[in-house]
Parts: C-alpha cells; sequence; structure tokens
C-alpha cells in the first residue's frame, strides 16, 4: 500500500435557516429578534416578545426587484437588502442597553455583502450617531463593520475588534460575543478573533441594520441580512452554534475524526480530541455512573463509552434488564414523538454481549467491542452513515442523541436503576423529541507553518544539513545511514553510538516558546520497555553545565511508558504522547510551548497539555539519535524541525501530512472505494454515487488506503439519465484510476456511457493485447479520437488517466504518472452531453468487457488535467 498526504473531506457548509415559531421567543435572554424574513412591507418584525419592531426607511433602497428592500434568496429564502448608497433603505430598531465592562451581550446575524460595496466602516449593524443623526457626547458608539468590530469611546478605538475583512457575495453567520470585559468573533461558528474593552459606554446606544439616518453613503453598507438576534447573555460556543442553525439549544459538538479509532475497546489518541458527556448517577457514582465520546467522519459515527459499575451482571435474555449501554440516535434531529421509525433508533449493548439489541435498528457494518476496566467496563461502537440514515454527513448537520445506561446489581430479569445523559427519565427510549441534540463540526484546517520562527529544519534525506536556510548544519557520528523516509529519505541510527550532532548556536538555546516535530519510527525489540531508555532528539550533554535543555524520549525519570517531550523547567515538565508506538511504523511527534504551556502531539492531534515555564539555557549541542547521556535512538529519524515560536494546532496538523481538501469544482465524480456496501459514495459532493449492481467487493489492500474488487461481471450504475448535465464532461475531460487487472484474455472497461441517440460516448480500457484505450465520441457516433497507448502489466497497480481538451485540439493517454501518448485531434468537437442510456464503472452498457481485478480512486473531471496535476492526484494532491 502506498503512502499519501491525508487530505481532510471538504464539507459544504449548510445555511440553516431560522424558524420563526414562539420557541424561541421564549428564551428570557433574547432581547431582540429580526427574522427579516417578511418579504414585503415596511417592518422588520421583533419576534423576541420585546416588541422592537423595525421601521424599514426607504423600502425602495435596496437590491430586489424595481429597488426592493426584499429579496428572495435561493440559499435564505425571503431577506431583506441594502443598496449602500446615500440612499439606500436602513432599518431603525430599538436600542442597545448601556455597555458597561460587567455586563454581557451577544449579537448573532447572517450577512451577504455585495460586491458593490467598497468603504469598510459601513454599519452592518449597530450606529454611528445618536437618534438625531449627531454625535453623542461624550463621543461613543458601538457597530460591526465589513473590517471590525468598533467599540468607540471619547474618540478613542483602541478597543476595536478587528477581524478578517469580510468577503462578498457569501453568506456568513457573525457572531459577537461580550463577557464581562472580552470581546469574541465568531465566523460561521469558529472563534476568529478576541480582545478586551478598557472603556464602559455612557449611554444606551440606538440600534439600526444596513446604515444610519445621516442620509450619507459614508456609512450605509450594501448586501443582505437575516435573521438578527440580540442576546443580553454571553453565549456559549454551543450557543453560538445554535444561533447559527436557527434552533433554541444544541447539546453538544460531535468533532470530526482525522484518522478512524480502531474498533477494539482501546482509547486511541484521537479519542483526546473529542468532548466528554456524562451520565448522571442516581447515587453511588462507583455503583452506576459514566461518561461517553462521539467522533464522525464521512463514512462512520463512532461512540466510546466508559463505565464505572462495581457489580457487572448479564444473564437476562433483555439486555436492557441487565448492565446495558443504550445509545439513540435521530437522523436529522426531527424530535419525533413515539413510536420509533424511519432514521430513529434504540440500539442496546449488553455487558458481555456480542448481538446487538434495540428497537429500530439497522446493523449493516455496525461494529462494537468492549473490554472489562478496573472500575467497570468500557464500549467502543462504529456506526455507518448509510446504515443509520442513508446518506453521508455534512458540517453542521445535526442530529439527535442521547445515551443511557441500564444498571443491574443481583441479577435476574429486573434492572435496579436507569441513568442518563440529556433525557430525564426511561419514558425517552421511544421518544426521539426527548434527546439531546448534536452539530457535526467542520473538519479542522491544516496550516501551513512556513518560514515564520523556523530555527533549524533537517529533511535527513542523505545528510544532516540545514534546510531552514539558518547555517546550522549537523555532523553525522558513527555509521548512521540513509534509510527510506517518512517523506523522502531519513536516517537510521542503529542504537551504539550513531547520532547527528549540531554545535551549540545561540538560535538554538531557546528559553521561551518553542515547538519541535519530527517524525520517527521505533525499531527496537520493546521501544518502550523499563529500561529501554532511548532518545531520538535532545538539545543536552552530559559534560555540561547546566547539561541540558529539553529531551525527547522514553524512560529515565519519566512516570509513563510512552514517548515524551520533557524540558529542563522549574518544575521539570513532561507531556506525552499518551499511546504506545508501533514497532516499525512510521509516527509523527511533536510538541509545542508557548511560554505557560506544554502541549505534546501524535499524528497531528494533541495528546497532553502541562504548565510549563521559562527553560533552562544550556551551552549544549543538538543531537538528533541521542540523549546526550549515550541512550541513543534505535531506529529511523526524519523531518526534524525546530521553531522559536509555539506553533497552533492547525500548523501541527499540516506538519503531520494532513493537508485541506483541494476544492476543483471540475471532479464531478470520485470514488475513493475505502468502504465498499451497496452504495458506493461520490465523495466529489455531488452526489452521483455508484450502486453495487452484482460482484463488487471492498478490498483491504487497495492502492490507496481500501479499494474495489470487481469479479464476475460486477459493476457500477451511475444513473446516468439523471446525472446533472453540469457534471457530464463536454469541452474537457480527464479519467482518472488505480487499476490492477486479471488476465481474463477479454477487455476491461473502466467507465461506459451512452447518450439518448445511442452514442457510445467513452471507452477507457485496458485492451487484452496489453495496451491502453482511450476513446471520445461526439453526439452522431462520430470518433473524436481513438488513442491506444502505454503498457497494461497484469496483477499490478498501475495509474491511468486519459485527457481531452476541445480548446487545444489535444488527446492523452498517462500511465503511471507518465505521458504514453499525446495526438491532436483532428476536428475537436463536444463530447456527446448525455448519459440518457446509462453510465457505469466497471462495464459496459451492453454487459460486455467486464473489469476483472481491483480499483482504486476513481475521478471524473470536466476538464484536462495538466501532467503536473495528473502527477500530483497520484499522490493524494
Amino acid at each position: 500500500m502506498r503512502k499519501k498526504l491525508t487530505y481532510l473531506a471538504s464539507f459544504i457548509l449548510v445555511l440553516g435557516l431560522a424558524s420563526a415559531g414562539g420557541a424561541e421567543a421564549a428564551d428570557p435572554h433574547l432581547v431582540g429578534w429580526w427574522p427579516l424574513s417578511e418579504g414585503s412591507g415596511e417592518t422588520a418584525f421583533d419576534l423576541s416578545g420585546r416588541g422592537d419592531d423595525g421601521t424599514i426607511n426607504n423600502p425602495n433602497g435596496g437590491l430586489g426587484l424595481d429597488g426592493s428592500v426584499w429579496v428572495d434568496d435561493p440559499v435564505r429564502g425571503a431577506v431583506i437588502s441594502f443598496e449602500g448608497m446615500a440612499t439606500s433603505a436602513f432599518v431603525r430598531a430599538g436600542n442597545i442597553p448601556q455597555m458597561t465592562l460587567s455586563n454581557d451581550f451577544t449579537w448573532a446575524f447572517w450577512a451577504k455583502q455585495d460586491a458593490t460595496n467598497t468603504l469598510d466602516n459601513d454599519i452592518i449593524l449597530g450606529n454611528r450617531y445618536n437618534e438625531n443623526g449627531v454625535d453623542f457626547v461624550p463621543r461613543q458608539f458601538i457597530k460591526f463593520t465589513p473590517t471590525k468590530f468598533e467599540w468607540h469611546m471619547n474618540g478613542n478605538g483602541d478597543d476595536n475588534l478587528e477581524y478578517d475583512d469580510i468577503p462578498n457575495d457569501v453568506w456568513l453567520h457573525h457572531v459577537v460575543v461580550k463577557a464581562a470585559d472580552q470581546l469574541t468573533y465568531y465566523r460561521n461558528g469558529v472563534e476568529s478573533s478576541s480582545g478586551a474593552i478598557t472603556q464602559a459606554l455612557d449611554f444606551p446606544q440606538p440600534l439600526y441594520f444596513g446604515g444610519d439616518n445621516t442620509g450619507t453613503a459614508t456609512e450605509n453598507w450594501g448586501g443582505m441580512m437575516s435573521d438578527v438576534r440580540i442576546y443580553d447573555t454571553a453565549l456559549t460556543r454551543l450557543g453560538v452554534l445554535a444561533a447559527m442553525v436557527g434552533i433554541g439549544q444544541i447539546d453538544m459538538e460531535i468533532g470530526y475524526a482525522l484518522e478512524p479509532p480502531a474498533i477494539d475497546g482501546q482509547v486511541d489518541s484521537i479519542w483526546a480530541s473529542a468532548s466528554t458527556q456524562y451520565l448522571v448517577p442516581e447515587g453511588d457514582p462507583a455503583d452506576a455512573s459514566g461518561s461517553w465520546k462521539a467522533l464522525y467522519d464521512s463514512e462512520n459515527l463512532y461512540v466510546i463509552v466508559e463505565i464505572t459499575d462495581d457489580i457487572l451482571v448479564g444473564d437476562s435474555a433483555s439486555f436492557w434488564q441487565d448492565d446495558s449501554v443504550e445509545f439513540y440516535f435521530d437522523g436529522g434531529n426531527t424530535k419525533d414523538g413515539p413510536p420509533l421509525s424511519g432514521h430513529n433508533r434504540q440500539y442496546t449493548f449488553g455487558w458481555s454481549r456480542d448481538e446487538i439489541q434495540g428497537t429500530n435498528i439497522q446493523l449493516e457494518g455496525v461494529e462494537h467491542a468492549q473490554v472489562t476496566t478496573d472500575t467497570g467496563w468500557r464500549l467502543e461502537i462504529k456506526l455507518p452513515w448509510l446504515t443509520l440514515q442513508g446518506t453521508a454527513p455534512q458540517a453542521n448537520d445535526l442530529i439527535g442523541i442521547d445515551l443511557f445506561y441500564n444498571d443491574d446489581d443481583d441479577g435476574g430479569d429486573s434492572r435496579e436503576g436507569q441513568i442518563f445523559t440529556f433525557a430525564t427519565d426511561g419514558s425517552a427510549w421511544n421518544d426521539a423529541s426527548q434527546w439531546g441534540t448534536a452539530i457535526l463540526a467542520a473538519p479542522p484546517t491544516p496550516v501551513d507553518p512556513g518560514t515564520d520562527g523556523l530555527v533549524a529544519y533537517y529533511p535527513l534525506d542523505a545528510d544532516a544539513t540545514d534546510a531552514s536556510g539558518n547555517g546550522l548544519d549537523g555532523i553525522v557520528m558513527g555509521d548512521t545511514q540513509p534509510t527510506d523516509g517518512a517523506a523522502g529519505g531519513a536516517m537510521l541510527f542503529d542504537g551504539d553510538g550513531d547520532y547527528i550532532e549540531v554545535a551549540h548556536d545561540a538560535a538554538l538555546d531557546i528559553t521561551g516558546p518553542i515547538s519541535l516535530s519530527l517524525w520517527i519510527r521505533p525499531d527496537a525489540e520493546d521501544p518502550e520497555g523499563q529500561g529501554t531508555e532511548t532518545a531520538p532528539m535532545a538539545k543536552a550533554g552530559s559534560a555540561a553545565s547546566p547539561p541540558w535543555s529539553w529531551q525527547v524520549r522514553y524512560g529515565w525519570g519519566s512516570p509513563k511508558p510512552y514517548m515524551a517531550f520533557t524540558f529542563n523547567t522549574s518544575p521539570r515538565a513532561w507531556a506525552y504522547v499518551g499511546q504506545n508506538l508501533e514497532q516499525g511504523e512510521w509516527h509523527h511527534i511533536a510538541c509545542s510551548a508557548d511560554g505557560e504551556t506544554l502541549t505534546a502531539y501524535l499524528n497531528g492531534l494533541a495528546t497532553e497539555s502541562t504548565p510549563m515555564g521559562a527553560i533552562t539555557s544550556s551551552p549544549t549541542p543538538l543531537l538528533i539519535g541521542s540523549d546526550g547521556w549515550s541512550s541513543d535512538w534505535i531506529g529511523a529519524i526524519d523531518e526534524v524541525a525546530v521553531y522559536n515560536r509555539a506553533l497552533s494546532a492547525e500548523e501541527m496538523l499540516y506538519l503531520a501530512g494532513f493537508r485541506a481538501a483541494a476544492e476543483d469544482p471540475s471532479l464531478s465524480i470520485y470514488y475513493s472505494f475505502d468502504e465498499v456496501g451497496e452504495i458506493v459514495p461520490d465523495e466529489s459532493g455531488n452526489g452521483n454515487d455508484g450502486t453495487v449492481v452484482g460482484d463488487v467487493t471492498g478490498a483491504a489492500e487497495g492502492a490507496v488506503n481500501g479499494g474495489a474488487k470487481f469479479a464476475n461481471g460486477g459493476y457500477l450504475d451511475l444513473d446516468g439519465p439523471n446525472v446533472a448535465a453540469e457534471f457530464i464532461p463536454t469541452s474537457g475531460m480527464t479519467l482518472a484510476a488505480w487499476m490492477r487487472c486479471e488476465n481474463t484474455g477479454d477487455h476491461h472497461a473502466l467507465f461506459n456511457a451512452r447518450a439518448s441517440d445511442q452514442t457510445w460516448v467513452v471507452h477507457p480500457e485496458a485492451r487484452s493485447n496489453g495496451e491502453f484505450r482511450w476513446l471520445l465520441r461526439s453526439y452522431g457516433g462520430a470518433t473524436l479520437f481513438d488513442v491506444r497507448a502505454g503498457v497494461v502489466t497484469w496483477d499490478e497497480w498501475l495509474h491511468f488517466a486519459g485527457t481531452y481538451d476541445k480548446a487545444s485540439g489535444k488527446a492523452a493517454v498517462c500511465v503511471n504518472g507518465v505521458l504514453a501518448s499525446e495526438v491532436d485531434v483532428a476536428a475537436p468537437a463536444d463530447i456527446a452531453g448525455d448519459w440518457a442510456m446509462g453510465a457505469r464503472v466497471g462495464k459496459n452498457i451492453d454487459d460486455a468487457r467486464p473489469f476483472t481485478g481491483l480499483m482504486d480512486e476513481f475521478r471524473l473531471y470536466t476538464r484536462a488535467l495538466s501532467l503536473d496535476e495528473i502527477v500530483d492526484m497520484m499522490a493524494g494532491l
């Protein structure tokens, strides 16, 4: 299996429409709520119950038909708009309560800035002058603008909160939270800026939307607004998310799993990134209590449950009468009442039981594992989204969720107690309206740390050269040898005097913020065993005084049997990676210290944080492969970097090999084949899922992660007649896939489609004579080109890519990233642009030329990729 960079899923932001029901108005802290969805009239109604209806000044100064303020937006529905000119519309709606240094508030709203808006201090929400259009005395105002939240007092803007400029032509949700003297800004639910205020405002301030009453263009904003909410409390982050999606309450956030946990009942490091929910005990916590966490990715929902129970019983036919966990799921957060139906499900996992019971459950692909612990037991669950709700998730989706525990202490068919997470009593077992609400968090975005603060960087491809440009080259000691690395080459150390030494330099003698990053491959038989005491890196030397500043190491003074980062501080600081590292496998380890807190990372995930002060200065060298006391590393080391600043969690993700998914609008279909069931999901986000027909199964060893095995004429049906025209290539095309074909004596069709006029549109094939074919046709069956090139090596993984570009008149075949053939098309024309008679992966429409073998990473683009792009695609970029 090939290694590749891990590209995180790119989810579409779900823009929730705020409801207009009375439930929201019951919130006593909601002091103003203007949905701005009336669609007509001159009033923006306040549904908070306070009666501060807004008056629309100049209802014909908007962006709608004939200048109307009302616009029917395809994303948000009916919204209000503002032209942004001197005569533009604006809304006057009540007053902002006086802002002291101690009272709290929250402003929340949706806005889409128009491309015509050019000024940076326009009033989106707030005010600039008093009710009469002149300055307060002393001068003061509070407003949200395209570039900052202005908290202005006595002509002083020092308390303004800066944030990234608001882009044009996209709906964004904005929230400013004031908690005492702290301001925090959230954009689309993500904290984006924060700061402190030093001065209170003397007066309540008039509230305007989209401008003010001065009759000039200098403060009037151009764009659309929706769902404005003012609270007299500081919303929590979950409260911010609830306001964003337009509901009253969110009980938990489910984080994105950067890598799936192994379903074995053990606590993998990925679980450290999940928030903890608690089962509320009825009595003695030792008798029945617990906690649980949830994570998700594009394929599965994962749950781990930690139960404390001093007596474990499992002797009844009905698991709910014994010690058991009940997990509840409400697809779409319907809050439907009893009975459970649709995607509302109850799964019951009994202690020491392999079977799963429940109500309205589906079990395809569901896995669980449990272990007995010193204080009770632990349960780990994997639930495929297609099994739970039939569709893949999106960031900011809402689901209903809950977890109960049944406690039986004396055996027999009656439990002694039941405890809950969000529900309050046992009647909720059949009633989704009583369960909690969870929101799916967006995947984190890796950030390239670049060279900011980079002191030294050792790729270790073949030597110890410092590639940072700072000239801190190392000297290879002993018989350290080059080897294959996590990226390119690496250096191999045998634990017997092999190491790299970088002479002491003031640039490396860091006493403040610091970050360390390296890839290691432990090769010792028992790398974490007692007495192993091996260290891949240190700034230390036994003969110096003081003899060390920091070490990356196992053993010797460490109270835990894990790889750790330890610093010579007062007191000594240790931060551990939190789990055993598999022998012979590459692992990314790192730490970041900001002067107060030290955090360790394993494979991009934070594992432990601990307080840490100033680092002791030491005239010692930087050592790679040793701790300074001859506790030398056994294994390989690669990509060592030292920074004199604290890297962020997002930067650590980048160094660990994670990348944000590149959004290419021309990618119309993408099958990773990492999981193959009845449906193979289209991971392009375009919904062109493939239905398995016949013998197509998952293969653990694909070209990149999992693959698909095609046998006995099995194929994927793409429902060609219903594929939208925008996803069908016409003026350009790239079709690419990894394949490992069996030599059956027949041709192997990668993909085939047939148009409404019976034109056979496309033929990418591995031919029986051992060459590739790439053919496209236009309507009427006219062949655009028929390229035969490259060599098919049977039973070996090969990467095929065929391209066509009408504009340049070029068609090409690439095999394993190498151009096998490029031809000039005699009469370039559009490819036939419909698949009305069908589209398939792995077989022709007439059931001929079945693909037999393994396939992986199938991609279809509506343009011709360059050779460089094809090479990047092969590498997972």
